[in-house]
């Protein structure tokens, strides 16, 4: 099991299964990745990479035999960024697929932000905002099952204060954590 813990208190917890899937040859990424979002990208031999990397951002990608970092491609100042050329076998865990994931935009915000989360199993969704002491600001239980696939929520920030606040999403045994900014 892989565990990452980024200094943006993001955090990626898997879970180990013994299915199976392969990674690609050749893998083209174009899609940027958001504020508060995470990426670990594989590909056996080569990675080719015209997205940008937001502030607060986290992008891994590793491949066989090169990454190329081709125009337009950017990773802007507060994100963490790492591409590497080592062996990557043909096959994966599950647990190295993607599960829950989450982002909030705009971030940092004033009024309100949009969080949208991606669940890759049904089940009962817990969101918990907390300040950076992991206190709880704010806490919501699902009363119902949520089946897996694609979710948006607001939070409203008109009554916190401003500051840097951490945003749980859990389904099950998995959980996802952002960072937000409060602007004033």
């Amino acid at each position: 099991m892989k565990r990452y813990v980024f200094t943006i208190s993001l955090m990626i917890i898997g879970r180990v299964a013994l299915a199976q899937e392969e990674y690609p040859q050749q893998l083209a990424i174009s899609r940027p990745i958001l504020a508060g979002a995470s990426s670990d990208q594989k590909a056996v031999e080569t990675i080719v990479a015209t997205n940008g990397v937001d502030k607060g951002a986290t992008g891994i990608y590793t491949a066989g035999k090169s990454v190329l970092l081709q125009a337009g491609f950017v990773a802007h100042p507060g994100s963490v960024f790492s591409a590497t050329v080592d062996p990557v076998s043909s096959w994966r865990l599950k647990s190295d697929m993607p599960g829950l994931s989450a982002q909030a935009y705009p971030n940092p915000f004033v009024e309100r932000t949009t969080i949208e989360y991606n669940l890759p199993v049904n089940g009962r969704v817990q969101h918990t905002l907390m300040d950076m002491k992991g206190e709880v600001v704010r806490q919501t239980e699902g009363t119902s099952e949520q089946s897996k696939g694609l979710y948006k929520t607001q939070l409203e920030g008109n009554d916190i204060p401003t500051g840097t606040y951490l945003y749980r999403i859990q389904v099950g045994n998995e959980s996802r954590t952002i960072r937000l900014l409060k602007k004033p």
